[in-house]
């Protein structure tokens, strides 16, 4: 894949939590309790995404304590597919949807989706859905943070379909800021049946005749999300509380183990990728570390020398180095591709960059 594009807004937020729930996930950064009409939720970021990632890079450009980043030593391949993306709207009539102030509750449950696929040629103006490229691919739902869209990643998403991933990004109708209305926390617990429910939707999309017919391979499912939306994720393929099954592998970019009772990776869970930044300043590094000491075996725990919470999933060194991790992870685990694993080892150890640890 070429230098994955560089970026756009993305990433950040929280790992969510109500009262009763299970425990941290092992990072010194205290959350915040505040009440609520629906009890009590533990927050990272009470106030949400927005602006962090502003502040990060103006933090970098003046500030003497940020790390310096080095040179990257990878030579990153040429991309295989171009990418289009489309929008699809899923509705589940068994759940409801949360009142976000002048916005009253509903009775079913709307899920935007964007899909990002590979394509068969670049997309134009005249023709911005071109048909998908041949054959069947994986897929990877994608969960985005507190209080933001899932507008905000699409350089990291498009760059995981220039790999060969057919990405499908909701916005959850409770904290995404793509709907009317202030974003709210607790509708997050059901965001992991969301997750499955976008599965099901988009292999039934898949089976049916349109513009995606045939494009997912049904066995091959992924899932990825950052901060909240990384707690997402983990509880839709590592927690007795929601696990589907389907999930064959998981990329975790700044997560936590809590907000969901239920057993934290029990034996059978899938294989597993952590990627955090030592220099985080919302979700101390030690969640990830944490993490990968009790996760199953196959796992990883890519660490980003340095780098804060957000920007290192959306500018340039690092954007198009992770993405490129997470496509050699899923190809070794979702496709199968056996040399991805070198793929892997070298793009996860630049000295002074990141590395790379196993288990």
């Amino acid at each position: 894949m070429s230098r994955l594009r560089v970026a756009a807004l993305v990433f950040i937020a929280a790992a969510l939590l109500v009262t009763g729930c299970s425990g941290g996930g092992g990072s010194s950064s205290s959350p915040t309790t505040v009440t609520t009409s629906r009890g009590r939720v533990r927050l990272l970021v009470p106030g949400g995404l927005r602006g962090v990632l502003d502040k990060e890079r103006s933090a970098r450009r003046s500030s003497l304590a940020t790390t310096t980043v080095p040179a990257t030593t990878t030579s990153l391949p040429v991309a295989p597919f171009a990418v289009a993306q489309t929008s699809q709207t899923f509705v589940d009539n068994t759940r409801g949807s949360p009142a976000r102030d002048d916005t009253s509750a509903q009775p079913t449950r709307r899920i935007v989706t964007t899909v990002y696929y590979p394509a068969l040629v670049p997309p134009t103006a005249e023709a911005p859905t071109p048909p998908p490229a041949a054959g069947t691919f994986p897929l990877v739902v994608f969960a985005h943070g507190y209080e933001i869209d899932a507008a905000a990643y699409a350089t990291i998403l498009r760059d995981l379909a220039v790999g060969g991933y057919v990405v499908a990004a909701p916005d959850f109708p409770g904290t995404s800021t793509a709907y009317p209305g202030g974003a709210i926390r607790e509708d997050a617990l059901q965001q992991p049946a969301d997750i499955s429910f976008v599965i099901t939707s988009m292999l039934q999309l898949s089976d049916q005749p349109g513009l995606l017919h045939g494009t997912i391979a049904p066995t091959e499912i992924g899932v990825s999300g950052h901060s909240d939306g990384a707690v997402t994720a983990l509880a839709a393929g590592y927690n007795t509380c929601c696990l589907d099954t389907r999930i064959k592998a998981g990329a975790i970019f700044t997560g936590a183990t809590f907000g969901f009772d239920g057993e934290w990776f029990p034996p059978g869970t899938p294989p597993v990728m952590f990627v955090h930044a030592t220099a985080d300043e919302i979700n101390d590094y030690g969640a990830s570390v944490s993490m990968f000491d009790r996760a199953q075996s196959p796992k990883y725990l890519l660490t980003i020398e340095g780098g804060s919470h957000l920007e290192v999933f959306v500018d340039p060194p690092w954007e198009p180095q992770i993405a490129q991790a997470t496509v050699d992870f899923f190809d070794l685990y979702l496709k199968g591709n056996q040399a991805a694993a070198a793929a892997l080892d070298t793009v996860g150890n630049q000295p002074g960059f990141m590395t790379l640890q196993k288990g």
